[in-house]
């Protein structure tokens, strides 16, 4: 028998007439936010915390393609429940450029107000598909000043005394205050330190919650294996980043101090990419490997309930 495909083309899933009511809104909303875009791409040119800004509409853009044949097939219709997401979207902006005047919820006013407009005009189908690259588009959206020290802050100190608890298990003097550290070296030299907010890990933390989070909805598995592979990101950017701290301390602890503030900072921060980048894929296989879905563990026991079924037939006929 040939079956036949049930995934329309994209002529029949996406008609001439819906193709111009999407450029007419994209159009649209492109227009009402350009002022914002402006905002968002001259942060990330001038931030190297958010440069990776650049890289998340990308990303987004990949995660709508990775369902691009269920988004072909769903089913679309006008939803009347986008209309008012979409107009509070739109007072939020309003109100938070004019009296509030803060430009981050104005930014972020941005992503239920796409929300809206898709659950409108396509449905709850359609949203269904496309609500989380929407969503990951916050991750390209810099935070306040005062929020993002109050992230990188303890995350300094964190840094600090992780670093102190590692260097005196090598017998190195060392001495911590907050995110201060005083190194005496091999040589009895004294050598002040202070991890400083770039090298609090936010930068980091950001780039692979965005990198995890494409991972969990790439991949087909469970909600809370997505959860743990999201969060999961949390820690390994954070030990990665003592580690880096570590090592550049060393430097200092063999009296190489230049090569501690050139070579190894920078160094160090590109090289632990990879193995936070392997712990993330370590993760993901673990997870693959050592839980099984109930399909499939039913799946196998009536593979395995099959041959003696078969034998008792073949006995009674015998």
């Amino acid at each position: 028998m040939v079956g036949v495909s049930q995934t329309r083309s994209v002529d029949q899933a996406f008609s001439r007439s819906t193709c111009i009511k999407v450029a007419v809104v994209t159009l649209l909303l492109c227009g009402l936010n350009f002022w914002q875009f402006k905002r968002l791409v001259a942060g990330w040119r001038i931030d190297p915390n958010w440069s990776h800004g650049f890289l998340i509409p990308l990303f987004s853009l990949y995660l709508i393609y990775t369902r691009w044949d269920q988004l072909k097939a769903a089913e679309r219709r006008v939803c009347l429940w986008g209309l008012p997401v979409f107009l509070l979207s739109l007072l939020v902006l309003v109100y938070s450029y004019y009296p509030l005047g803060t430009y981050w919820f104005c930014q972020l006013s941005m992503i239920p107000l796409f929300l809206g407009v898709v659950l409108y005009l396509a449905g709850p189908s359609v949203l269904k598909l496309t609500w989380v690259p929407i969503v990951y588009l916050v991750l390209a959206i810099p935070i306040p000043d005062i929020l993002y020290q109050n992230i990188a802050y303890p995350l300094q100190e964190l840094a600090a005394k992780s670093t102190t608890i590692i260097l005196r298990l090598c017998n190195v003097t060392i001495d911590v205050s907050a995110s201060s550290l005083t190194i005496t070296s091999i040589s009895g030299r004294e050598h002040p330190l202070q991890v400083v907010e770039a090298c609090s890990g936010v930068r980091s933390l950001m780039a692979f919650v965005a990198l995890s989070a494409a991972m969990a909805y790439i991949d087909d598995r469970p909600v809370w294996q997505r959860l743990v592979l999201v969060f999961s990101s949390l820690p390994i950017t954070v030990l990665c980043n003592i580690l880096r701290v570590t090592a550049t301390s060393t430097m200092f602890v063999i009296d190489q101090p230049d090569l501690g503030k050139d070579f190894m900072h920078t160094f160090m921060g590109m090289a632990l990419l990879v193995p936070a980048l392997l712990m993330l894929l370590g993760l993901s296989w673990l997870m693959n490997h050592l839980f099984l879905d109930d399909e499939n563990e039913h799946t196998e026991s009536d593979d395995q309930e099959t041959p003696s079924e078969t034998d008792n037939a073949q006995g009674v006929r015998t």
